[in-house]
């Protein structure tokens, strides 16, 4: 038998989340570490209605799921929603469906607590997508790339230009300066991370656009969940420096065999020397020889450089359940969909503009040129 609880304090979660983050198929995204960091910074007036999953019988009970949802103007959605590249709700492996079915029936229960349920970034093969009732409205292009067992298989996929640039910018970049390509450690953590934040406003400032970093309120949460997940062993904060000056960083995170390169940021005026690329490609080879990680996800975005490194494409889902008959439910659902697809509109054209977006029949729009065009490296 199956039993919901729904949980208001977030606190209570935190044993329940790590078990159930570590035993199933959950993301980065979904760890206790990035989701507690998130709610401690973005809480203010949302009300948390996490559903807890319960299977009891005679043999006694357990935990086997959690949806996460909070509650803000009558409208559920995920712990993570809006910084987060992946979102779902947690189940132990088999229970997946289980879970689903059993979220759906406290909803139906309990029309009253909600009004229009708005999941967003909602991965293939997720538990959310056994939801009955729901609307799967498309959702944002994820770019990835399977990796082989070996970093000397990964260059041998890449196209000779690529493969060859990566090592002659590497030896331009050592006869030229003293070369450091480190990882971030608890020592290095405040330095790496600040210089991270600087690097990437630095490139987004060229632009006349703002970044991701350019509140405090960001910079604060994301120092935070990254301090959580270096503690948990899942952060990948990849730092390129010549002559003691970090010029390029990589801010990525590895969970299960899959290392996520969330954003990054470097130093137009060393462009010409392209240490962009060759930091990918360093960290590509520390997740296929350290990490033994067989994807390397590149997150939302069809943004062109992510192509040339052989990424496919897979796409995430926007989940939306309206209660029937519910004129308030149905509008708030409308709008949603219409707010989805100017959204989408929105970034592809930017991306388009920034960098080139790989076309429907396959073919990159150079993201070389661009990068000679505006004076800035792409990734």
């Amino acid at each position: 038998m199956l039993k919901i609880h729904c949980i208001s304090d977030f606190a209570q979660l935190e044993n329940h989340w790590k078990m159930l983050a570590a035993a199933g198929n959950a993301t980065v995204f979904q760890t206790w570490e990035w989701s507690a960091a998130w709610w401690r910074h973005n809480r203010r007036g949302k009300k948390l209605m996490a559903l807890l999953c319960e299977e009891t019988g005679e043999f006694g009970a357990g935990v086997i799921g959690l949806a996460p949802f909070y509650r803000a103007a009558g409208t559920l959605r995920l712990v993570g929603t809006g910084g987060s590249d992946y979102l779902d709700f947690l189940a132990l492996p088999g229970h997946e469906t289980g879970v689903a079915i059993v979220v759906a029936e406290w909803l139906q229960s309990n029309p009253y607590r909600w009004l229009w349920a708005d999941l967003q970034q909602i991965a293939p093969g997720s538990t959310a997508r056994h939801l009955t009732g729901t609307q799967q409205w498309p959702g944002e292009t994820c770019p990835y790339l399977p990796l082989p067992t070996t970093y000397g298989a990964f260059l041998q996929v890449l196209n000779k230009k690529l493969r060859q640039n990566i090592g002659y910018y590497e030896r331009s970049m050592e006869k030229q300066h003293a070369l450091e390509i480190r990882l971030a450690s608890h020592k290095s953590f405040k330095a790496d991370m600040r210089a991270f934040f600087e690097l990437h406003q630095l490139r987004w400032r060229g632009r006349w656009m703002p970044g991701a970093f350019a509140s405090q309120a960001a910079r604060a949460f994301h120092t935070e969940a990254a301090w959580a997940l270096l503690e948990s062993g899942n952060l990948r904060l990849h730092t390129l420096r010549l002559d003691d000056k970090a010029v390029a960083s990589l801010y990525c995170f590895h969970k299960g065999r899959t290392t996520y390169y969330y954003l990054s940021g470097f130093d137009p005026k060393v462009s010409k020397l392209s240490p962009g690329t060759v930091l990918t490609a360093n960290a590509i080879q520390h997740a296929i020889e350290a990490d033994g990680a067989t994807t390397f996800d590149f997150l939302r975005g069809d943004e062109g450089y992510k192509y040339k490194w052989g990424a496919q494409d897979r796409y995430n889902k926007r989940l939306s359940l309206a209660q029937p008959g519910q004129p308030l439910s149905q509008l708030l659902a409308t709008s949603g969909r219409l707010a989805l697809s100017l959204e989408l509109r929105l970034k592809h054209a930017m991306h388009a503009r920034q960098g080139g977006v790989v076309s429907r029949a396959g073919k990159e729009k150079s993201p070389e040129k661009a990068e000679q065009r505006q004076g800035n490296e792409v990734f």
